[in-house]
């Protein structure tokens, strides 16, 4: 290639490795974006043989498919605004290139201009440059189109090194549909128009630029209109040369790119097998591929050679160093130790030599012996003065004590001499710092004491045991003057606490309790012992008399109240208390008051509401909850029991006796007197007629009805007293009406009350009520004596 000043091999790395920029140079309307949008419409249709055009990035697809829309549509492209990045990649064959192309405004490239685009052009790999084949007709524009040109390609020569461009320029004459139209050359004459009317532009290229070519290209096709616009049926003319040109232009730099790493760089392998896989990539079926692939192995195995000759003579060069090192050092530290210097130091020294001079085995054997047996003397001669002036971590120092005994067996006297100095001296720190500790004010007695008595057990032998007796005397003194004053001041204050009004005894017996047991030999045990006793009667006392008050406080109720203060008291004393059986006789006496408190209701009750024996049953029923064998447990079961019966359905016995009627209320038209007879109905169920008494106002009857009655508690009961004298007629009808035991008036007379006395009825049935036997006065006495 031609340029060649003092190249950067990583820049020339990316510019081979990377996608490949193309500056596609031309002015304003000179039919750039045209162009560029036929060349992918074309290349990616498969319209051009062997080259496919594809677009990478999704901007640039986008881009292009709106320029290609509104040519097909007819109408031209719109002038470009800004500058558009387009990613594409060219296959040809097997190979394949990443291009980036971009399309801007053609006025960014006028003389004069600084736009951003001409960086662009100033480090690309190839240029197109576009030039209207027809143009203006004046001179002086054409000429200034070729000025433009001329200033491109004179960066391109002041960058390089010689006088050459040094990149593959195309010229593209655009538009060259409207040559042929005038009767122009055809397009492999396109030169002659080059001649004709781009001299200065032909001139450049043939001094300047080796590796140039000349197209002629119509994006629209010969029969394109002349006022510019697409025509229906696009038929683009030349496309495929400069594509194929590119091709072609593009491995050749790539070719030259490679060869020139390989000259700067013969032996930077690694370099030159990445820019050999990534030429591989672009180009699969390049000739020279297998060169490559040869020169590259070449290279290698010569590397390999030359990597192993250096190291054997690297490692020739270090072993005689190594050698040469290891004397002088161990020189060096001989001279050290002779040089009157102290123990410390001089095992120091030995330890730094046998560190940085691991080799020193291999090649002086003698020497390397000396010098550990001169360290483990330093050492065991530094450990006993660190031991005597106590300037070592005693763990430490006893640790290298017990490294130097394995190490250096002959040393075992003095290392044994060091371990007592060593001992010695821990056990006077220790005792120091025990003693400095223990005699602190500000530090609990009980862990000087425990510090002392600790330092003791571990060093029973010590030569300072003595005084270890002396001051844990002391410290216990203090500690028992101490709890002294402290169980003073606790004694005290439960004394306090025991003059207060209705005082806590349980929590002043538990403290005290604790507190024995905490201080069993405590000089105020006996006489916590004496206030436990104290608190206890007062205790027992006082639970007794705050169940009695309760009791005399209402006598009459709240027995179940009474009843559990009296307990709680039996079970908080149940040993040791004085009012046992008092509790219990007063439990008995609180149960007997509940007994007839509780029967009385029930009897109360029923005495004054017979109907409600539902209510009766329900207190009987408390009450034997409560007691169940109590005095009246018995007429209480018996009344439960035939309440039981009574409210199942059962069969009863009724007789009618007699009855008596006023001679006003019944009819006599013969003159005698009334034909009377009854009809019962019970629970709905008509029993009877029974049989006519003729002429009598006092009828006997002593009639049992043949069917017995059946009955349910809450059925009713209808008796109907007819007289059947000349006819039928009722004299009175008794209703019981919402009387649930209605069945009870067949047991006794009955007086209907709308006859006012005038009708009496007289039955007998085999029906009972439950009863309850009236509470004995003498039971009422004893109960009004108990209370």
């Amino acid at each position: 290639m031609a340029e060649r000043r003092s190249p950067d091999l990583d820049a020339l790395e990316r510019r081979l490795t990377g996608p490949k920029r193309i500056a596609l140079f031309g002015h304003r309307a000179v039919g750039k974006t045209t162009l560029l949008a036929m060349f992918y419409r074309e290349a990616s249709a498969g319209q051009i043989p062997g080259i496919r055009l594809a677009a990478v990035g999704a901007r640039g697809a986008e881009y292009l498919a709106d320029k290609i829309a509104r040519i097909e549509a007819g109408e031209p492209p719109a002038g470009t605004l800004t500058e558009t990045d387009l990613e594409l990649r060219l296959y040809r064959g097997p190979a394949k290139i990443d291009l980036i192309v971009k399309d801007y405004q053609g006025e960014h490239v006028s003389l004069g201009s600084d736009a951003s685009i001409l960086e662009f052009f100033a480090d690309c790999d190839a240029v197109l440059l576009c030039l209207d084949s027809v143009g203006s007709g004046e001179p002086a524009e054409r000429r200034r189109r070729q000025q433009e040109v001329e200033h491109l390609l004179e960066r391109y020569i002041g960058a390089s090194d010689d006088t050459m461009v040094g990149r593959p320029i195309a010229l593209l004459l655009t538009k060259y549909d409207r040559v042929l139209a005038a009767g122009g050359p055809s397009p492999d004459r396109a030169e002659e128009v080059v001649e004709s009317r781009f001299g200065m532009t032909r001139h450049a290229l043939a001094s300047h630029a080796p590796r140039s070519a000349v197209f002629a290209v119509s994006s629209y096709g010969v029969n394109a209109p002349s006022d510019g616009s697409p025509p229906e049926h696009l038929e683009p003319m030349g496309l495929e040369g400069p594509l194929l040109w590119l091709v072609e232009q593009v491995e050749a730099t790539d070719r030259e790119l490679l060869e020139w790493i390989w000259d700067l760089a013969p032996r930077d392998a690694s370099r030159i097998a990445r820019c050999v896989k990534a030429y591989a990539r672009r180009y699969p079926n390049s000739s020279k591929l297998i060169e490559y692939r040869r020169r590259l192995r070449q290279l290698r195995r010569r590397g390999v050679a030359r990597g192993l000759a250096r190291g054997v003579a690297a490692i020739v060069a270090l072993v005689a160093g190594l050698a040469v090192y290891d004397a002088a050092g161990f020189h060096l530290a001989l001279a050290f130790e002779r040089g009157g210097h102290p123990a410390p130091e001089v095992a120091r020294r030995w330890d730094r030599f046998l560190a940085w001079h691991p080799t020193q085995p291999l090649f002086w054997p003698d020497e390397s012996r000396k010098a550990r047996g001169r360290r483990d003397e330093a050492r065991v001669a530094s450990a006993r003065l660190r031991a005597e002036v106590g300037t070592a971590e005693p763990e430490q120092l006893r640790s290298e004590l017990a490294e130097l005994k394995e190490a250096a067996p002959e040393k075992l006297p003095d290392i044994r001499e060091a371990e007592s100095t060593l001992r010695r001296r821990e056990a006077e720190a220790r005792w120091q710092e025990i003693r400095a500790e223990s005699l602190l004010p500000s530090k609990p007695p009980e862990d000087r004491l425990a510090m002392i008595q600790e330092f003791l057990r571990e060093d029973p032998d010590t030569p300072f045991a003595d005084q270890a007796i002396e001051l844990a005397e002391l410290i216990r003194k203090e500690i028992d003057d101490r709890l002294e004053r402290r169980d003073r001041e606790v004694v005290d204050a439960w004394l306090v606490d025991a003059r207060l009004p209705d005082p806590d005894y349980l929590d002043l017996i538990e403290r005290a309790r604790t507190f024995l047991e905490a201080r069993p030999d405590s000089p105020r045990a006996k006489e916590v012992r004496g206030l436990i006793d104290d608190w206890l009667d007062r205790l027992d006392r006082r639970d007794y008399e705050r169940a009695v008050a309760f009791e005399e406080a209402a006598p009459r109720q709240g027995f179940e109240e009474q009843i559990r203060r009296y307990r709680e008291y039996l079970r908080a004393h149940a040993e040791g208390g004085s009012y046992i059986e008092q509790a219990k006789a007063a439990i008995a006496r609180i149960e007997g008051r509940r007994d007839d408190y509780l029967y009385r209701q029930a009897f109360d009750h029923w005495a004054t509401h017979p109907r409600d024996l539902a209510e009766v049953a329900r207190r009987l029923r408390d009450y034997l909850a409560s007691n169940p064998e109590g005095r009246h447990a018995r007429p209480a079961r018996e009344f439960l029991g035939r309440w039981d019966e009574i409210t199942k359905p059962g069969d009863y016995r009724v007789t009618l006796v007699r009855g008596a009627v006023d001679p006003g209320v019944s009819k006599t038209f013969s003159g005698g007197g009334p034909d009377l007879g009854v009809v019962l109905w019970v629970g709905g169920v008509k029993h009877g007629p029974t049989p006519v008494i003729p002429n009598s106002t006092e009828p006997v009857w002593n009639y049992t009805f043949p069917r017995p009655v059946r009955w349910t508690y809450g059925d009713d009961v209808v008796i109907q007293l007819v007289d059947h004298d000349y006819s039928d007629s009722t004299v009175a009808t008794l209703r019981s009406g919402d009387d649930p035991l209605a069945l009870r008036v067949l047991n006794g007379t009955v007086r209907p009350s709308r006859t006012r006395g005038l009708v009496t009825l007289e039955f007998e049935s085999d029906f009972e009520l439950p009863r309850l036997p009236r509470p004995r006065a003498s039971e009422g006495g004893a109960r009004t004596a108990a209370d």
